[in-house]
């Protein structure tokens, strides 16, 4: 038993550490905690718009929808690589496809926070982020799918340049900076204990969303591969989708702790 035990975690230290491919493993498992949140938020904020039928609702349900796209794409593209050992090298266009998917779930995120926290609008700010977002996705599709010779198309494209990615964590900021001031100033000012303690869950999770471009952003400049800030990322995302979870779902035993 002990022999068999041991041959088992040697199998599995090799399949985790195999070489065969330039994805590892781990880096492909440190997106299922985040893939799984995201689902899970995905699939409960589109059942409470189909009962409340508000546009807070539908802004926050379309940006989760967005951001688990993103990351779906990114899990099973880096999964292809791995499984066929770079056969296919999709992982770069998976990449490409997050980052577009992921700024579409930006923009939805930034018209949720006007529709909760805003009275009035912030003139020009709700322009600013739809438009930087937008130049972001133009620049991106064109790094995708490079038509070369119609109809000939190259895949997978070109990684997401160093400038578009410097402009798109510039104005990712914008919009989770916005939102974690909002969150904060709202959870000191709410009167019952478990929507001070909600609106911090959202601040949070703006504090993490904000986290995971920095470290993407120093992985991305770090020129080693698959370094320690890339996992830091993923659990990043993952502690975003956890947070967000309990601070826009508001499920029944949390308002119980801080009732």
């Amino acid at each position: 038993m002990g022999v068999a035990g041991n041959l088992g975690d040697i199998l599995m230290i090799e399949v985790i550490t195999q070489t065969d491919s330039d994805v590892p493993l781990l880096a492909i498992l440190v997106i299922v905690v985040a893939l799984i949140a995201f689902f899970y938020l995905m699939t409960r904020l589109g059942l409470i718009w189909r009962q409340q039928k508000n546009r807070a609702t539908f802004n926050l349900f379309l940006s989760f929808t967005f951001y688990f796209i993103a990351i779906f794409f990114v899990f099973s593209t880096k999964a292809i690589d791995f499984l066929t050992n770079d056969l296919y090298q999709v992982a770069t266009i998976g990449i490409n496809l997050g980052y577009a998917f992921s700024l579409i779930g930006n923009v939805f995120l930034y018209y949720f926070t006007e529709n909760i926290f805003f009275e009035k609008r912030i003139p020009y700010l709700r322009e600013i982020i739809t438009f930087g977002n937008g130049i972001t996705l133009g620049f991106l599709t064109v790094f995708i799918v490079q038509i070369q010779t119609f109809p000939f198309l190259e895949i997978p494209g070109i990684y997401i340049p160093p400038q578009l990615l410097i402009w798109h964590v510039i104005i990712s900021s914008i919009g989770f900076s916005v939102l974690l001031i909002c969150a904060l100033k709202s959870s000191l000012q709410s009167e019952l204990r478990y929507q001070r303690a909600g609106f911090l869950m959202i601040a949070f999770t703006a504090v993490f969303e904000l986290l995971v471009f920095v470290f993407f952003f120093v992985d991305r400049f770090s020129g080693a591969g698959f370094t320690i800030y890339y996992y830091l990322a993923w659990i990043s995302a993952s502690f975003a989708g956890i947070f967000a979870m309990v601070g826009y779902l508001l499920p029944s035993w949390f308002r119980r702790i801080f009732a």
